[in-house]
């Protein structure tokens, strides 16, 4: 009998099934204080196809690296990237305020709208925010893609460290406890990785006694992003690491990423034939 996908629904998330086996979940967000806040979406738990938690939120360094997740600390001097650290001034949220959900031959997808709004009431963008996961035996598979709508004015996504899709892996993955970082280009862990272009960048380490990892992949037709990658665990890829971006009144910005979240290390998790499936997928939305 074949292994059925399945989403299900909650008020503050969709969980992810393969058959039975629970995988991922995409926590909507909750701007309300209290116990349930959460100022952007973010993906946690995220699990390998053997059950291993790959990634950490709330880690103890840095406690707004929320397992996979999108922000940008200066768009218009508003930040949308440190949650809600009360020394940082001008926050914003990312809210959810629309969602869908498929399921078809090609995978789960959920289809959402985002307000990046800020915490006076303000709506700064819009972001069509859509991904399709594909869960399998050896290998899960995000493919995101990310449309900033500057729909009420012009915008200036600043030049900064903290955006744009990042990941902050499990703890006993990082590289300060024997796991590596590895890019397309062949470099290593923060200090050669650090600041580089690259297809993909990985990050692999041990996880209950075996080895798993997640890549993250941006796809030629972004615009030129280099990746901030740290030691201690986390790494991003931003298309405004190194210069700023700027988008008039009624422009659009595309980007597609795809995260893989494998089994065994980057040399044995075929990374690049998975990266070259990706860039012959046409985009769905």
């Amino acid at each position: 009998m074949a292994t059925v996908p399945r989403i299900i629904e909650e008020e503050l998330r969709f969980k992810f099934y393969y058959g039975d086996t629970f995988c991922l979940a995409y926590n909507k967000g909750c701007t309300q204080y209290g116990d349930m806040y959460k100022s952007r979406p973010d993906f946690y738990p995220v699990y390998s196809p053997s059950g291993r938690e790959v990634t950490a939120t709330c880690a103890y360094r840095y406690n707004h690296h929320k397992s996979i997740f999108i922000g940008h600390a200066d768009v218009n001097g508003i930040n949308f990237f440190h949650d809600n650290n009360p020394t940082r001034s001008n926050l914003g949220d990312i809210v959810l305020e629309k969602c869908q959900t498929e399921i078809d031959e090609n995978g789960m997808h959920v289809i959402t709208h985002n307000g990046w709004i800020t915490k006076a009431g303000v709506r700064l963008l819009d972001e069509e925010r859509n991904f399709t996961i594909m869960l399998g035996e050896n290998a899960h598979i995000i493919d995101l893609t990310s449309t900033l709508i500057a729909s009420q004015t012009n915008l200036r996504f600043a030049q900064d460290n903290h955006a744009f899709i990042g990941v902050r892996v499990a703890d006993t993955m990082d590289v300060e406890d024997g796991g590596t970082i590895l890019n397309a280009n062949g470099q290593r862990n923060e200090e050669q990785a650090m600041h580089q272009t690259a297809d993909w960048t990985d990050y692999s380490g041990a996880v209950a006694g075996k080895t798993v990892g997640v890549t993250l992949m941006n796809h030629p037709s972004n615009p030129p992003s280099a990746f901030f990658t740290r030691n201690y665990g986390t790494f991003l890829t931003n298309f405004t690491l190194l210069e700023d971006y700027g988008l008039a009144q009624g422009e659009r910005l595309t980007q597609r990423f795809r995260i893989l979240i494998h089994e065994g290390c980057a040399t044995e998790a075929n990374i690049e034939d998975c990266y070259n499936q990706f860039v012959e997928t046409p985009l769905r939305w």
